[in-house]
This record gives C-alpha cells, sequence and structure tokens, in this order.
C-alpha cells in the first residue's frame, strides 16, 4: 500500500465491564494489540468511586503506558487515535471527557460542524451526551442517531460504571462484543478478544447498542432502522484490519487472498516472480501466485524499525520513515520480471520509490497489480484520504499512472471484482466511485473546506 503521507485510519477501541477489580494492563494489552488502527496518542478512561478518570498521552501504547503501571478497575474504555480531524496533540486524544462521562469511538461524524464551534467530531459527542445525561437511553442516543451522519463506533463510559457500545447505522467499521475470564470486553476487531483467551459472543450490528455494567449485559437492542443498506468499509478488509479478524461473518484473510485471486484471473501480467509490499499485501501476492503459477518471493524486506509511515503527523517525518522502509534483496530481482503486488495506491510515494529501487537492483520489468480498484475520491467517514487532486488515479488512466510511476504497467481491481473478492455487497465505495452513504445532501465544497481534503 501507498502507505507514505496517505490514508490515516480512524481509530481503534477497547473497553471493559467486570463484576470486581482487575488489573488495567487488560485494556493496555487490548489496545496494544489494537496498534496498528492508531499510533499518534492512547489513552484510557475507567471509573472508580463514582468518578471518571482519564489517563492519555501521544505516541504509542507503550510510550504512554509503562509495564509497571498497575491499577485495579472494574471498567474502563481505551482508544488508540489517528487525527482524522483535529491535530496530533494531546488536547485532542481520546478518550475525551470529564469526571462524569468519558467517549471514545472510530470514525467520523460528517456534520459535526453543523452544531456548534467544536474542534472535532469527539467534542461534540461528548458534548451532546454530557447534556442528555438523564435521558440517555430513551431519548439522547436516539436523537443523536437521527442527527449525526457518518461513522462511529462507540464507546461511552459513565461515573457510576456503566458502558455503552453502540455501532452506526451504516456499520461503517467494525464493532465486537466478547468475554475474557467472565469479563465483558468491546473491542474494534475480534481477533484481539480470540489473542487474549476470550470468546467472541457477536459482532455488534449496524444501529445495535449495548449496555453493560458490572461484567452482565442489561440491554442489547438494534434501536435504530432506517431500511437503507449498511455501507461497511471496504478498506477494512483491504488493508485496515488484521488478516486474522472477522468482519460480520467474513474472513479478512480469506478475501484478501481471494483479491489476489481475482487480481490474477482479470488482471494477468508475464514474469518471474509475485513479489508483495509488505505486509498487508502478502495475502493478495499470496493469492495471486497461486492462481497464476508464478513463484511468490519475498524480495521486499520491512526493515524492523519501521512503523506505518502514513500515520507519521508531517510530511517530513513521512519521509523521513519512508527512507528507512524497505531492503530489497538484490538476488531475487536482477534480470527479472517483477509482478508487484500492493493494496492500493493514493498519492504513489512509496510505489514509485520502490520501483525505483528495484529498477537499482537489476529488474528487468516491474508490472503492478493493485487488489483494490482505483482511489479517486477522500473519504468523509473515517479515513484521511487527501484531496481528490492530489490522488494518483484521479482523472489519470492506468496507462498515464505507470508512466508516472516509472513501471511497465499498472492494472487495479474493479468494484464489482474487489465485491466478489470479499463476498459481500453490503460496502462502502465512495472513495472509488464517489457516491458517499450519507444521510443528508452536502456541499463537498464546504466538507473539503472543513475537512481539509
Amino acid at each position: 500500500m501507498d502507505k507514505i503521507d496517505k490514508i490515516r485510519d480512524k481509530c481503534g477501541v477497547f473497553g471493559i465491564s467486570s463484576n470486581k477489580p482487575i488489573s488495567i494492563q487488560l485494556i493496555i494489552e487490548g489496545l496494544r494489540l489494537l496498534q496498528h488502527r492508531g499510533q499518534e496518542s492512547a489513552g484510557i478512561s475507567y471509573s472508580e468511586d463514582n468518578k471518571i478518570s482519564t489517563i492519555k498521552g501521544l505516541g504509542l501504547v507503550d510510550d504512554v503506558f509503562k509495564d509497571n503501571f498497575t491499577k485495579f478497575v472494574k471498567n474502563g474504555i481505551g482508544h488508540v487515535r489517528y487525527s482524522t480531524t483535529g491535530d496530533s496533540s494531546i488536547e485532542e486524544a481520546q478518550p475525551l471527557g470529564d469526571s462524569v462521562i468519558s467517549v471514545a469511538f472510530n470514525g467520523t461524524i460528517s456534520n459535526y460542524y453543523k452544531f456548534g464551534t467544536f474542534k472535532t467530531d469527539t467534542e461534540f459527542i461528548f458534548s451532546f451526551f454530557r447534556n442528555r445525561l438523564n435521558n440517555l437511553i430513551s431519548s439522547a442516543i436516539p436523537d443523536f442517531i437521527n442527527l449525526a451522519d457518518g461513522a462511529y463506533s462507540l464507546l461511552i463510559l459513565l461515573n457510576d460504571g456503566t458502558l455503552l457500545g453502540l455501532r452506526d447505522p451504516r456499520g461503517f467499521h467494525p464493532l465486537t462484543l466478547g468475554i475474557i475470564n467472565d469479563v465483558i470486553v468491546f473491542s474494534s476487531e475480534d481477533s484481539v478478544i480470540k489473542q487474549l483467551g476470550g470468546k467472541v459472543i457477536k459482532h455488534i450490528l449496524p444501529g445495535e447498542l449495548i449496555m453493560v455494567k458490572d461484567g452482565e449485559i442489561i440491554y442489547d437492542r438494534i434501536i435504530y432502522e432506517d431500511g437503507l443498506p449498511y455501507s461497511t468499509c471496504s478498506f477494512e478488509y483491504i488493508y485496515f484490519s488484521r488478516p486474522d479478524s472477522n468482519i460480520d461473518g467474513y474472513s479478512v484473510y480469506i478475501a484478501r487472498r481471494r483479491l489476489g485471486e481475482i487480481l490474477a484471473e482479470k488482471h494477468p501480467a508475464k514474469g518471474d516472480i509475485v513479489v508483495p509490499v509488505p505486509d498487508s499485501s502478502r495475502p493478495i501476492a499470496i493469492g495471486f501466485s497461486k492462481r497464476s503459477g508464478i513463484p511468490l518471493e519475498e524480495a521486499l524486506v520491512r526493515t524492523i524499525s519501521s512503523v506505518r509511515s502514513f500515520i507519521m503527523p508531517t510530511q517530513d517525518k513521512r519521509k523521513e520513515v519512508l527512507e528507512e522502509k524497505f531492503g530489497i534483496v538484490s538476488e531475487l530481482v536482477k534480470g527479472k520480471r517483477i509482478i508487484l503486488i500492493d493494496d492500493s495506491i493514493v498519492r504513489g510515494n512509496t510505489m514509485r520509490r520502490i520501483a525505483s529501487m528495484l529498477r537499482s537492483a537489476g529488474a528487468k520489468e516491474i508490472h503492478v497489480r493493485i487488489g483494490s480498484p482505483m482511489i479517486k475520491y477522500p473519504c468523509y467517514m473515517g479515513i484521511d484520504f487527501p484531496r481528490r487532486e492530489e490522488l494518483i488515479a484521479y482523472n489519470r488512466s492506468e496507462i498515464e499512472i505507470s508512466k508516472e510511476l516509472g513501471v511497465d504497467s499498472i492494472e487495479y481491481l474493479t468494484v464489482e471484482e474487489m465485491l466478489q473478492a470479499i463476498g459481500r455487497k453490503d460496502l462502502c465505495t465512495a472513495c472509488f466511485s464517489g457516491n458517499y452513504p450519507l444521510k443528508f445532501r452536502y456541499d463537498f465544497k464546504e466538507l473539503e473546506k472543513v475537512f481539509g481534503k
């Protein structure tokens, strides 16, 4: 994937509810396992003695919470963040709240700016519920769903220890309920629950609200249905989620492998080896290799110290990360026709540099195959794509893009081919098609101004 100065995913959330105090390290470990969803900041809120406390900071989970951090709590919510709105600062880090209520969510409220002078959509969410505490279930949450447009997998913690989980009616991003040693947990991805030794209870449905307290489910109901189709984010399958995750009953790994298989069927290339761009492209490359019969080689090596460069807060920082990101096994590349597999391309910076490195290592030909459709439009539902003018596929053909990148050819999946591979039709394809599955009409020039894209 073109990870340099590109998309920043929404975020990741994790919450717990127990009938007895347990180590806060469970929340910390849950956030560690969701670290791929956000690396700018991390935080935890917990309630104790009818008061909420919050600890958060900039950086990775281990930067914010040291191994010797000990606390025993009955409940809490945690968050790892990319700044899809607002700044990369401690003020914008989540969870956000006070001593009475705290909120953490994954997504973007597309119309938050219409409801006041809020700096971020998180601030809008907190303010909305802070002013409606006495009627959360009866009216506040239904009213919020009617007003708020966009994506939100949301956790709300109250000072009495009540924890609520809500997934937006379109189901843009996943939210899972599970149990770990009698502790009820919410997680952005089910793989985290399983890795921590727990059992998945359910994939929370779009429009579903679940309330837990003292380790028991006290409310579970779909509180909003409008008959419109679900629109789960395609990129959860293509790139963002862990390959061992399952979203709404569809395996992420199997979906990625199928992307590669259909890529080989519909967009073949003559080559000597198939080379994945680490790491999320590996299953796609495996599928392409198996279906095409062309051997797969790990000719690109990600440096151990590298992080997801697209989450770095400045262009200079992203360039610094990119310079040290990949190594080339030149013995595998020299004189070979390379079929280079990536999951997506946004601006093209990473792919351009990789192509140059492969040429320098002696590659005879470079044929790029992409396991997603062309990204032509920005996202207003939780992914920080740049302006459309900065997207390499905007108003360019595949031939023009190949020349821009310095490769011999490039081909993408179509939207229909992608849907076929993933196995579900109810996916959001707005970044490919420009058709946004939002409730309200928008002046997209206004959205570009508000969101900077």
